[in-house]
């Protein structure tokens, strides 16, 4: 009898094993695949945001135009005023016209705006785009 005890006793285990291995691989299957979603999902998020970023700065990013500084001269002609020649030369580049007149009173050692005569050669700085050598 004993045997037949131990048989059986021995089927149950087998059993019980091979139920336990079956059981442990579902369950690490299943972890395997949680993780390779979670992986893949993580992945797929980051490089959304990398491929992302780099649109919006493509699209944020307007041409940047590059201005240069240049200086011209100017014969002064009868009837010209420092306040006329600051309207036909300056630009957004100054805050005001008086910041204009200023740089040229300093560029020409001019004491004072009134200090031009008919004949007379100015400095004047202006901006460009255009590269010149």
């Amino acid at each position: 009898m004993e045997s037949m005890f131990g048989e059986a006793h021995l089927m149950y285990e087998r059993k019980r094993t091979y139920t336990g291995k079956r059981v442990y691989r579902r369950h690490y299957k299943r972890q395997r695949n949680i993780m390779l979603l979670i992986s893949s999902l993580c992945l797929a998020l980051a490089l959304a945001v990398i491929f992302g970023s780099f649109l919006s700065e493509a699209e944020a990013k307007e041409p940047e135009i590059t201005y240069y500084k240049y200086y011209t001269n100017v014969e002064i002609q009868p009837g010209d005023t420092i306040w006329d020649l600051a309207s036909d030369y300056m630009d957004e580049h100054y805050e005001s016209r008086e910041d204009y007149i200023r740089e040229v009173q300093e560029l020409n050692s001019l004491a004072s705006i009134d200090d031009i005569v008919s004949g007379q050669y100015l400095i004047l700085p202006y901006y460009s785009t255009e590269y010149k050598l």
